[in-house]
């Protein structure tokens, strides 16, 4: 203990990295042979703790606790609507936070937690944000436009928040870098918003959580987000999914994700995310629940090169930790991050509570349910707000293995034109199919996760980003059939 589920060999190195090296073990290994004796001042070992009960950053109490300003009531049995309870800042100004620990009030009862920072319109209460979404629960509403918006976004996804603080089985205090850190802008109207996940333990419980920050005296270099990176594109069982397709979009994605069929032992989830600004990655974090069997992380460059940073090949619900890059890794633009994960809704699975019933993707999810939740934390190092990132584009053509075999090309391309998304919706595969071929060419990268191969030879619509410094190279984030035959 701790465990420490990624895959050493196909992984790259994390700081947090908590497995005894083989100095250590081979220590161990001596002293037992010796006959674990007490050592020389073991009987007056104790455990370190802080004053505040806090973990400690940099052996200091914490500039900042928030507490939920009232006790959560959990039920002995049944499912359990999210929590969000806001509790207003006491802060005026912004501060950059050093570090920062969600910590439950209950750790028997809280399945996660997520800690942001929200905006209310003026005269607004918490109390009348609760009581509206309260009597639209009781009306059946499904969850729509929200009066509660975010204080800090990334300039790539401003409607996504920016989670300052998770809680999962296993985490503990984020530190971050010297030169790096998270922003809170405290001021009028804003709230650290508390969003619970409780799941029953079989008795009547109560949970009063907490959130405790460190605070930088001086603005760092890189100011770093937490969002989820399934946003985007998802292909579920090799189907790309349509923006625009009906059902409720899974909780984080811009899609509705099919549920997992009965006895399902290997249901495919592939998320894809552009970055059209140079990122900084330094933290990855996946979430899910009872099914879910593995996670990785992989990056395709702009050149095509493709890199792993992340292998878990048996994800445990129970131990979910934040993976802390041994050094950030800088991507350029024109890269994107794929996060692969299978779940396993068999009677194989030990853990799963229902292997006849189909699971489910939902915006609130039950612990019955799933989630799909690749989360990292990244900068973005652009030198002004205003510096323009490269284009994400679609053209449509005939998909053809490249005259080496070793790779696609899009041919009889039509000239690139700007797309407001990296995933396709039906109406933007109606356009495409009305679109004349052209005599262009796209040299196609990462396009491995689409499975290509039973494409070939028929006329696709391509979105991706175009590589910097080269208009004809597009890597991938969306493949939408449009007819079985190319004919130019």
């Amino acid at each position: 203990m701790p465990p420490w589920p990624a895959d050493p060999e196909k992984s790259l190195k994390f700081r947090n990295d908590a497995r005894l090296s083989s100095a250590n073990i081979a220590t161990l290994l001596a002293w037992i042979d010796a006959g674990a004796r007490a050592g020389q001042g073991a009987a007056s070992w104790h455990e370190p703790s802080t004053a505040t009960g806090w973990t400690g950053a940099q052996g200091r109490p914490p500039d900042l606790v928030i507490s939920m300003t009232r006790e959560a009531k959990i039920p002995a049995s049944g499912d359990i609507p999210y929590l969000r309870l806001l509790v207003k800042l006491p802060v005026q100004e912004g501060k950059w936070i050093a570090a920062c620990e969600a910590r439950p009030g209950n750790a028997s009862v809280v399945h996660h937690m997520a800690i942001t920072e929200v905006e209310l319109p003026e005269g607004v209460s918490p109390a009348a944000v609760e009581g509206i979404e309260l009597l639209a629960r009781k009306m059946g509403a499904s969850a729509g436009p929200s009066i509660v918006r975010p204080v800090v976004t990334t300039l790539a996804n401003p409607d996504l928040f920016d989670m300052l603080a998770i809680y999962t089985p296993g985490a503990a205090l984020e530190e971050y870098p010297d030169d790096s850190g998270k922003l809170l802008k405290g001021g009028a109207n804003r709230y650290i918003n508390f969003n619970i996940h409780y799941s029953a333990n079989g008795k009547p419980s109560t949970d009063r959580s907490q959130v405790a920050f460190w605070f930088r005296d001086t603005p760092p270099k890189h100011q770093i987000y937490r969002v989820p990176m399934s946003a985007e594109t998802i292909i579920a069982n090799g189907k790309e999914l349509l923006t625009d397709a009906p059902g409720v979009k899974a909780e984080g994605t811009r899609v509705a994700i099919p549920p997992i069929p009965p006895g399902a032992p290997s249901y495919e989830l592939i998320g894809i995310t552009a970055f059209t600004q140079p990122v900084t990655i330094y933290q990855l974090h996946p979430h899910a629940h009872f099914r879910a069997k593995d996670f990785k992380y992989e990056i395709v460059y702009p050149d095509g090169r493709e890199q792993t940073l992340l292998t878990i090949p048996k994800y445990d619900f129970r131990w979910q930790l934040a993976y802390e890059l041994e050094s950030p890794l800088k991507l350029p633009a024109g890269s994107k991050l794929v996060v692969t994960a299978h779940y396993d809704n068999s009677p194989n699975n030990k853990f799963n509570p229902a292997p006849g019933e189909e699971v489910h993707f939902r915006d609130q999810n039950q612990s019955s349910d799933e989630m799909f939740s690749p989360f990292v934390q990244y900068s973005e190092d652009i030198e002004s707000p205003n510096q323009a990132g490269l284009p994400i584009v679609e053209a449509v053509g005939c998909l053809e293995p490249a005259l080496d075999n070793r790779g696609w090309t899009l041919a009889h391309a039509t000239s690139p034109t700007l797309s407001k998304a990296q995933a396709a919706s039906s109406s933007d595969i109606g356009k495409a199919a009305r679109t004349q071929l052209g005599a262009g060419e796209f040299q196609l990268e990462g396009l491995s996760f689409f499975g290509p191969s039973k494409y070939q030879g028929e006329t696709v619509a391509i979105t991706g980003v175009l590589s910097p410094g080269n208009d004809r190279r597009l890597n991938v984030t969306s493949l939408q059939t449009i007819a079985e035959r190319c004919t130019n």
